[in-house]
């Protein structure tokens, strides 16, 4: 029985860069591996003679005269990446690598999983489910990555999960998959720093300083649901351990907020809808929230000087007053040359900030380990 040929490390980073990338030209290709053309086009020639890749002519839209550039692709269908969140039930969306989302999939409400080794097994019957669900070869998973709202420290690759499913699986805070996901294919895009502020199904923010996501010594960093606001020693206790955090004012969520403002029955969609309609009621309940979040903000702001505070997507129509109360807190409290820098940005992914953001962890962690294994060789074929 033929085996298959171990891939040496220039193949392996080829590989890896059309993994994340798509399809590229030899040019391209030599351009990004940071590698001679010469030496591309010869490793080229031995993915394609080994069956790993295909050529193809690049689709239109190049812009360019005369006939179109060939290019380089996988010859096997790309990776995909399970984005898995066990909050309201078992929810699983599966994305490709280029960030198309593929198909999403819901269980039934459950208990939740008070430890991580449970929320793993968990996580993993619901993969599985997904794909079944999506009539997708197993093999195509890439890899998985369970959202969480709280940091789990020092936890990567859950043991029964891999077991399982056959491909690790990663541990991330939410808030800072918005922040990835804003910063490879949102708003945040060629920011070098800025804080993503997540309010729709929790209070939190994801911090990205010199363009890589900032986690802290602890894992704990953007937990802004757990700045003190207020100085209350014998106050309600919050989970975190703390008393009068921010939490504790607006709730864990945007649901809770409103829920605490209006003593009848009122939905979230029937608030919005009010928003949308210019309601001041409404208005001004949200761009309070935006005040409220906004001041430890400005106080973050004056310390980090970011380019821009990202607001979560996801809010529809509460996010312009959610934005206008926090310009307005930035511009009170923060230090008058950071105020006059920093920018306050809508969101562009809306609910798919999360899912882009594990496809963004994905490939960076890919390109990471292939340049890791070729980094001491550049060179070498």
């Amino acid at each position: 029985m033929p085996t298959t040929p171990r891939l040496r490390p220039t193949e392996s980073r080829l590989l890896a860069l059309l993994e994340v990338s798509g399809p590229l030209t030899r040019g391209e290709l030599a351009r990004l591996a940071g590698l001679p053309p010469t030496t591309i086009s010869g490793v080229a020639a031995e993915l394609l003679r080994d069956g790993r890749v295909v050529e193809a002519e690049a689709g239109p839209g190049g812009g360019r005269a005369g006939r179109p550039p060939r290019v380089l692709a996988l010859s096997a269908p790309p990776g995909v990446v399970a984005l898995v969140s066990l909050s309201d039930g078992a929810r699983v969306t599966l994305a490709g690598v280029s960030g198309e989302v593929l198909a999403e999939w819901m269980g039934p409400p459950s208990a939740s999983p008070a430890e991580l080794g449970a929320e793993a097994e968990a996580a993993a019957g619901a993969v599985l489910e997904a794909v079944r669900s999506a009539a997708m070869p197993r093999e195509r998973l890439a890899a998985a990555v369970l959202s969480v709202a709280r940091p789990r420290p020092g936890v990567e690759n859950v043991a029964a999960f891999a077991a399982r499913v056959g491909v690790p699986l990663v541990v991330e805070n939410d808030a800072n998959l918005g922040a990835l996901g804003e910063a490879a294919f949102g708003v945040g895009r060629g920011l070098d720093s800025f804080v993503y502020v997540m309010l729709g199904k929790g209070v939190g923010a994801g911090l990205v300083l010199g363009g890589r996501l900032h986690r802290g010594a602890s894992g704990f960093a953007g937990e802004l649901a757990h700045v003190q606001v207020r100085d209350q020693e014998d106050g309600a206790l919050c989970i975190c351990g703390g008393r009068g955090c921010l939490a504790r004012i607006t709730g864990p969520s945007v649901r809770d907020f409103v829920e605490r403002a209006y003593t009848e029955q009122v939905s979230v969609p029937e608030v919005l809808s009010l928003v949308a309609g210019r309601d001041p009621g409404a208005r001004r309940l949200f761009a309070d929230l935006g005040r409220t979040v906004g001041r430890p903000l400005a106080d973050l702001c004056t310390m980090l000087d970011p380019a821009a505070v990202v607001v979560d997507g996801s809010l529809g129509a509460a996010g312009e007053p959610i934005m206008a109360g926090i310009r307005e807190a930035i511009d009170r409290h923060a230090a008058p040359a950071v105020a006059d820098s920093v920018r306050v940005l809508a969101g562009e992914l809306g609910e798919r900030a999360e899912i882009l953001g594990a496809v963004a962890m994905v490939r960076q962690r890919t390109l990471d380990r292939v340049a890791a294994i070729t980094s001491q060789f550049p060179l070498a074929g």
